[in-house]
């Protein structure tokens, strides 16, 4: 039964965009919750599509690719189709910042070079300084819109001519936003789970910080930071930046709040 479980019976929220929430929603199913998926932002085109096209044009003259989305990597790939290209070329050395992203990677016949031990901008940078001669190498960054500035930054630091082209942006998901809203303001909702911090602000900008009683959990150190700068307050945060080790993270919230009861 699912109250046998650890998140026996508990309403948790997934704000992931349609078709990129079934991973998250199906462990907390697992789990004996009962997921409920609220996306707070669609994936969409980049407004100007010229650069993309250009840096897919470009693309043997790169030496390094870095992802550091599943969905970078899937509009680039969009992109290499719209174009007519088959594959990286064969001397195209690629990094990604975290499993998920090298897992998409893999999914096309590409395995990621570096994918570092911590998942963030900042990791990937030290992984590329420690690991190649950056010194005039030119480095594709296809990313979100907004992204933040640290890696191109770190990457030019180290020499590096980096090129950094929007591979498709985010836009709040409306109907979700009020959907969540609404189950909110009905408490019937446990927890809302973010894992980006674009899932954060597109709620709290279209809804407001109130969450009622609803508890908040993020995926990792950038999508807390969002949270907290938005006027939410963090109550778990996965070790591990990853849906498993989100997963992780909230069983363990409650398993500890059981005993604390108990």
């Amino acid at each position: 039964m699912a109250r046998d479980r650890p998140l026996g019976g508990l309403r948790i929220a997934v704000t992931r965009p349609q078709g990129q929430a079934e991973s998250l929603l199906e462990g907390l199913r697992q789990l004996g919750a009962r997921a409920l998926s609220y996306p707070t932002i669609r994936i969409v085109e980049p407004s100007d599509p010229a650069p993309l096209r250009q840096a897919v044009a470009d693309l043997p003259a790169y030496d390094w690719l870095v992802f550091t989305s599943a969905n970078g990597v899937e509009r680039f790939w969009a992109g290499l189709e719209a174009a007519d290209i088959a594959r990286l070329p064969d001397e195209a050395r690629v990094a990604a910042i975290g499993p998920a992203t090298a897992d998409a990677l893999a999914e096309r016949g590409v395995e990621a070079e570096i994918v570092p031990e911590e998942y963030v901008a900042e990791a990937v940078a030290e992984a590329l300084q420690s690991r190649a001669e950056l010194a005039d190498a030119r480095i594709l960054l296809p990313r979100a819109a907004g992204a933040r500035k640290v890696l191109p930054e770190r990457l030019r630091a180290a020499g590096a001519r980096v090129d950094e082209v929007v591979a498709y942006e985010s836009a709040p998901d409306a109907e979700g936003i009020e959907a969540l809203r609404g189950a909110i303001e009905r408490d019937e909702v446990d927890m809302v789970t973010f894992t980006a911090a674009s899932t954060v602000r597109s709620y709290v900008d279209t809804a407001g910080p109130d969450l009622g009683s609803a508890r908040v959990a993020v995926i990792g150190p950038i999508t807390a930071s969002a949270a907290r700068d938005a006027g939410l307050q963090v109550d778990v945060e996965a070790l591990e930046y990853t849906v498993p080790g989100l997963l992780q993270a909230i069983a363990r919230y409650y398993g500890r709040e059981q005993e604390e009861s108990s």
